[in-house]
């Protein structure tokens, strides 16, 4: 948040930064491997594709992973770290036999509650975008588009399955829908089925809308990660 309204993570952090001789930035870019010296078990190096061309950079100092729940063990994986027999099935040369991908964990959410509202307060695509809401944010800093990124509050409830001492379940409430972009990326980001969204979120497009999103915040059960193939992307 900057001045009241929503400022992104490029305003805030990258656009002060961006001059700095040391740091650089690689746009459109799929990490495909990490580079590991085999006789130290140093990282030294990231392969990476752009342009479809693939490409490396060397570091001096360390490599810092850090491509979430999936991709980091994913990364590691095709890098050679990992369960043997994991690595064995798809011939990927092993360079460390660790339980890489076997203690997944995470904040298990869901679409939530939505309720469509009378008047027109809600984040709605079209209405969004609009010349004049565009322009009062440009020149005022005003209007629709300074909301913080459409949660507008926020609830932290002890269920009867938790400990007293701290929130399980977080709630998330949202002035918009799933579809209230009408398809354009939420349903993709979500990896909606066809299905569903045509029987549920379609009939609501571009609607005045309120949604609430539970999300677990203290998950006891464990998953994993597993390669599909040895292919990265």
């Amino acid at each position: 948040i900057r001045r009241g309204s929503r400022c992104s993570t490029a305003k805030a952090f990258l656009r002060p930064a961006r001059n700095r001789k040391n740091l650089h930035i690689a746009l459109n870019s799929h990490v495909t491997k990490l580079l590991i010296n085999p006789a130290t078990k140093r990282a030294f190096g990231v392969e990476f594709w752009r342009n479809n061309r693939r490409q490396i950079v060397l570091a001096k100092k360390e490599v810092i992973l850090s491509a979430g729940s999936i991709n980091s063990p994913q990364i590691l994986m095709l890098s050679g770290v990992g369960p043997k027999e994991e690595l064995t099935k798809f011939q990927i040369p092993i360079l460390q036999n660790l339980k890489v991908g076997e203690n997944l964990q995470d904040h298990v959410a869901m679409g939530g509650l939505t309720f469509l509202v009378d008047k027109p307060i809600a984040i709605v695509q079209d209405r969004f975008e609009a010349f004049p809401m565009t322009m009062q944010y440009i020149m005022k800093e005003r209007g629709p588009m300074t909301t913080l990124g459409g949660v507008e509050g926020l609830a932290f409830v002890n269920t009867k399955y938790g400990n007293r001492s701290w929130p399980d379940v977080q709630f998330h409430m949202a002035p918009a829908s799933i579809n209230s972009d009408d398809g354009a990326r939420v349903k993709k980001s979500l990896g909606l089925k066809e299905s569903l969204y045509k029987s549920v979120y379609q009939p609501i497009a571009n609607k005045d809308s309120w949604t609430i999103m539970p999300l677990l915040l203290r998950p006891k059960s464990t998953g994993w990660v597993k390669l599909r193939s040895k292919n990265p992307f």
